[in-house]
């Protein structure tokens, strides 16, 4: 498997969640904020005070060019800066570190970046063109297999004319890369700090001990927080950058608790213990605490996505009609009620609905007047599988109630098996040896663009799974990614025309968009601010 798909396959992540230590009550909780003070250059102009978050994520790396899972991407996010970003309520990227807008060449090829003067690293240091260039060459000589940073590899050469101008050229024409320079492995870092970078980039055999001399966990750049402490699987500890080039943080510093069990993060912030809760919570956790006076909820925009994969490799799935039928006998409302407690949304195409008209519900209209029994005779037996600790407590009860569908239809035998992540994200993919018939998995989106719910799946050539080849489908999505603009009626027909074939051949069965919720006490404001479709968590806009 190469690089680039075992990075892919990491971002059907859901939580990682490794044996941690129980963290300490409320009052040790104060302590160690006091005790830790503001930090030197810590310490926004805001509206003040501490904000605790409680999560069941965990933080495999706090390097750029290693992350690529939701919680360690959150806390770059807070302290990284890029060229351009998500600004709260946006689905397009804004200049950031960049004073505005790239000027981009005729042949859409070269990106030319002018920099807001007179921005500060962490470390005291000028961030300048030099910095950005070694940043974005670090993530993509590095090549770290957990990181993101084929997202890159579309840069052929960047250019530093001045301190203030970075001139990025890429390889082919890619309607996407404003928006890819968002996603943290862009996170731009002090070229003459403590980072190392190969000279060139590093071999797809290099052993763990070569990537390890480059990886950097002592994070440092020009967001708005900076990085006071990390107890790993315990406690992470922000400090507000006095000298950040944004907009004051809301408050002065944010302690995040990393608990083992979601029960564990309830009770702490039901007792006062945390302010925010967010991820993972049972459904039944959730419904109680939206009873609690002392907790509010607060529910965000969906972006990440649930859905099956078929390997046609592999009987019975090499039968198309086996295929429909399966798709036909799928009650997405009934996913969301009996399983999500209401907090999902159906999905119809791989693109959710978010996306406006370029989200086409092209299986609605293919299965919905349809059943199993339309497109196959007699009963099929079939193995479905799920893994046990990648997609939070509700994955079992998923599992049971797609094994429960199909079988009531009568066209199905259903045996359910599971494995642990590490065996099953081995064994699932790529398609030519993969062991699975069909198997859950599930998407956060790398950057806001219906690309990244078409590419990683469909493409022949580079999507992470292997398991659909289809020429029409490839052409397609090279014409959508070198259209004339992001939004232009021809692109979004081409985008209907994507998700049509992708019905009629099912290779992938979507299900439901995530609706992600965050409860917090009554006196915390804010969270509503971040909860975008971006899935960026903001915690300079988190107070009290």
């Amino acid at each position: 498997m190469t690089k680039t798909r075992m990075a892919w396959l990491l971002r059907s992540r859901g939580q990682q969640r490794p044996l941690r230590a129980a963290v300490a009550g409320a009052a040790a909780l104060t302590m160690v904020l006091s005790a830790c003070g503001s930090g030197g250059e810590g310490g926004g102009e805001g509206e003040g005070g501490d904000i605790i978050v409680g999560t069941t994520d965990s933080i495999p790396s706090l390097d750029p060019a290693k992350c690529y899972s939701y919680y360690c991407g959150t806390i770059i996010d807070n302290v990284g800066a890029t060229l351009v970003n998500y600004k709260p309520g946006e689905t397009t990227p804004s200049p950031d570190v960049a004073a505005e807008e790239p000027e981009i060449s005729e042949d859409g090829l070269t990106y030319t970046f002018t920099l807001r003067e007179g921005v500060k690293f962490q470390d005291g240091s000028d961030l300048t063109s030099e910095d950005v260039k070694f940043s974005l060459e670090r993530a993509l000589n590095i090549n770290h297999p957990d990181g993101a940073a084929f997202l890159l590899e579309g840069i052929e050469s960047i250019e530093t004319p001045d301190p203030q101008t970075v001139e990025i050229t890429l390889s082919e024409p890619d309607i996407t890369f404003g928006s890819k320079l968002a996603y943290n492995v862009a996170t731009i870092l002090p070229s003459d700090g403590e980072y190392k970078a190969p000279d060139k980039r590093l071999p797809d055999d290099s052993t763990a001990d070569t990537y390890d001399k480059y990886v950097n966990e002592n994070l440092v750049s020009a967001g708005p927080y900076t990085l006071e402490e990390h107890r790993q699987n315990e406690s992470i500890q922000l400090n507000a950058f006095g000298d950040y080039f944004g907009e004051a943080q809301k408050n002065d510093r944010v302690l995040v608790n990393f608990y083992d069990e979601s029960a564990q993060m309830v009770t702490a912030l039901k007792s006062g213990e945390i302010d925010v809760a967010f991820r993972e919570m049972t459904p039944e956790q959730r419904t109680a605490l939206e009873s609690d006076d002392s907790v509010k909820a607060v529910q965000g925009e969906g972006a990440s996505i649930r859905y099956l994969v078929f390997n046609p490799r592999l009987k019975p799935f090499d039968d198309p009609d086996v295929r429909k039928a399966f798709a036909a006998a799928m009650d997405r409302q009934r996913i969301i009620d009996e399983v999500l407690g209401g907090a999902g949304e159906p999905l119809y195409s791989m693109v959710p609905p978010s996306f406006g008209e370029a989200s086409i519900p092209a299986f609605q209209g293919a299965y919905g007047d349809k059943k199993p029994s339309d497109f196959i005779d007699g009963k099929v037996k079939l193995d479905l599988w799920y893994t046990t600790d990648h997609y939070g407590p509700t994955e079992p009860a998923l599992a049971e109630t797609l094994a429960r569908m199909l079988e009531e239809s009568g066209s199905f035998e259903v045996s359910q098996k599971s494995a642990e992540w590490a065996q099953f994200s081995s064994n699932m993919a790529p398609g030519p040896t993969g062991q699975y018939p069909a198997f859950l998995l599930g998407w956060y989106p790398d950057y806001l663009d219906p690309d990244d719910y078409i590419q990683p799946f469909y493409d022949s050539e580079h999507s992470f799974l292997r398991t659909y080849d289809n020429e029409k489908m490839d052409e397609l999505i090279r014409d959508e990614q070198t259209a004339e603009s992001d939004d232009s009626a021809d692109r979004m027909k081409t985008f209907e025309e994507i998700q049509q074939i992708a019905a009629e051949d099912a290779p992938i069965v979507p299900l439901h968009v995530d609706i992600p919720q965050a409860f917090v006490r009554s006196d915390v404001k804010g969270v509503a601010d971040t909860m975008d479709a971006s899935q960026v968590f903001r915690y300079s806009l988190i107070h009290k």
